[in-house]
């Protein structure tokens, strides 16, 4: 099966270095503008990851092409911090990443709607290879069938609980009276959304680049709404979530007239960062990016020891069921096109 993947995690690589890596990938086979005549590629550019899946009669040219690309556009020393799988340890990566038994956050549900999503949005634009849509179509597949012979027990800490508590260790106000501001309408801060909402937190904005968007989503849950244009005054707010694709930082120390009065919390849940980093400098700024909320979860893993290794049982098997099924697909074609012939 002719597919491979050249990535980068949360595991091998500090937030920095996965941040240059996620903009190269953005720029250079992202959707709408990869095309790259005898290559086939798929972008998947989470808060925890960057992959390039992809498809093409010379694999290891297709890696050393891969790799040409982001050392022209990034100057800082990665090749180490890399990993590449191809063919069958290709189809179960994915398999594993889809399922979330690769995500920072074990089992996380998020990554299913990611790995969706990055495919669909790379077939509107390209005609992809049999074997790409065979690799996405049944990752998704085999991880559905984890989650439901597998489920995760609740109760368990997860990415919503871990903001919750850092705004309670914050905040000793009332939630009625805290002013939350969401920036970006991605799957993760919506998720957060009604979390807080089910908490008690109803004086929420959301800033969203599409205004239609924006507004969907604040007749949906009664949000107020802060102009795009307006990012700028995220410091009448006292906690400020991002979650956002924008390849830039939008917010910056300098937005910061004078020093906070009051307590304020900032969550940047995205790669590349929204929120510049030199801001945790600020008077009474708390700023938090992926990698801290995820070191707050890493007790997790261990909870699901048994369960992890049951998952693990179910994706080998299936991927070796799909694969052969694969190659006898492929063999039945080629014997009807020689037939044809």
């Amino acid at each position: 099966m002719r597919i491979g993947v050249l990535g980068i995690n949360h595991k091998l690589a500090d937030l920095q270095l996965r941040e240059l890596l996620a903009k190269a990938c953005q720029r250079r086979f992202s959707a709408g503008n990869s095309l790259h005549l005898r290559h086939s590629f798929i972008l998947l550019s989470t808060c925890n990851r960057t992959e390039v899946y992809f498809s093409s009669d010379d694999l290891a040219d297709s890696h050393s092409y891969l790799l040409t690309i982001l050392r022209q556009e990034v100057e800082q020393d990665f090749d180490q911090k890399l990993y590449s799988f191809f063919g069958i340890d290709c189809f179960l990566h994915l398999c594993r990443v889809t399922a979330g038994l690769d995500s920072a956050i074990v089992a996380e549900t998020e990554i299913q709607r990611q790995v969706k999503a990055a495919y669909e949005n790379t077939s509107l634009f390209l005609t992809l290879p049999s074997e790409l849509h065979y690799l996405f179509q049944k990752s998704l597949k085999i991880s559905k069938q984890v989650r439901t012979q597998l489920p995760i027990k609740p109760g368990l800490p997860d990415i919503e609980h871990a903001i919750l508590n850092t705004g309670l260790e914050l905040f000793e106000k009332a939630p009625s009276d805290i002013k939350i501001l969401f920036v970006g309408a991605s799957d993760i801060n919506i998720k957060i959304l009604r979390f807080l909402k089910a908490k008690h937190y109803a004086n929420i904005a959301i800033c969203n680049r599409t205004l239609d968007r924006a507004k969907a989503l604040a007749a949906h849950h009664e949000l107020d709404i802060l102009d795009w244009c307006q990012l700028h005054s995220w410091p009448n707010y006292d906690w400020v979530i991002f979650g956002t694709k924008s390849p830039e930082t939008l917010i910056h120390p300098q937005d910061l007239l004078k020093s906070a009065a009051e307590p304020k919390l900032l969550i940047d849940l995205s790669v590349p960062r929204n929120v510049h980093p030199l801001l945790e400098n600020s008077e009474n700024i708390t700023l938090l990016n992926i990698d801290q909320i995820n070191r707050s979860l890493q007790t997790r893993h261990h909870t699901f020891t048994q369960t992890l290794f049951q998952a693990e049982q179910i994706i080998t098997h299936a991927t070796k069921t799909h694969l052969q099924l694969f190659y006898r697909k492929t063999q039945v074609r080629r014997n009807a096109e020689c037939l044809v012939g």
